[in-house]
């Protein structure tokens, strides 16, 4: 993706190396992922501007999106394997990366608690059904509410063709979030991002207009 340079560029501007040498680290042990996170932040950056956020919160929800699943490089790349048969203990394992994530990066980098909330709880559901704490409505953090919709959105419309096959239409992929306003996601931020034109969507998808 021709963004991923100037976004670690933009990444290593802060005084977080700690954080960006972890992300380096899961972009070797988990190129698709990584992928993914790049995808993730650079969508934030679009749909901050549609929630007005101020600069702070918007860089904060760039940086958060971008490591989001920093966690996962923490644990056996085939759990994360797409289309795995996994066991239920295996799943179960699957769940701790987001807290693992945040804890990584409380010990090894000096992001602030936005940041740390976007990686502990971008799992979780409106409805309150999501982990790793089960939060529920405003209890979740606003950015961590936010990068749930964009981290959803991008594995609808990528996962896929990560995987060998056929990308989610974009349209498809914004009818599923629409669907799970109120629910898995808040509404508010779904109405937001419905926002964001198909055209700008597209672009992040990993093949041609289907």
């Amino acid at each position: 993706m021709d963004g991923m340079h100037s976004f670690n560029d933009f990444f290593r501007l802060g005084p977080k190396q700690n954080a960006m040498e972890w992300m380096e680290f899961l972009s070797r042990k988990h190129p698709a992922m990584y992928r993914h996170c790049v995808r993730v932040a650079i969508l934030a950056d679009k749909l901050a501007d549609e929630l007005a956020l101020d600069d702070a919160s918007k860089r904060a929800l760039i940086i958060g999106s971008f490591l989001h699943d920093v966690g996962v490089g923490l644990f056996p790349s085939e759990l994360w394997i797409p289309q795995a048969k996994l066991t239920s203990e295996q799943l179960n394992i699957r769940l701790l990366h987001a807290q693992a994530g945040a804890d990584l990066m409380r010990s090894h980098s000096e992001l602030g608690p936005e940041v740390l909330e976007i990686i502990r709880h971008h799992h979780e559901h409106y409805d309150g059904s999501g982990y790793p704490d089960g939060l529920a409505g405003e209890k979740i953090p606003y950015l961590a509410r936010v990068c749930a919709v964009l981290d959803d959105f991008d594995r609808l419309v990528n996962d896929s063709f990560e995987s060998g096959g056929q990308p989610c239409r974009v349209a498809q992929a914004r009818e599923g979030i629409r669907e799970g306003a109120g629910t898995r996601y808040d509404e508010a931020i779904v109405e937001a991002f419905m926002d964001i034109p198909v055209s700008v969507l597209q672009l992040y998808v990993l093949s041609p207009p289907v």
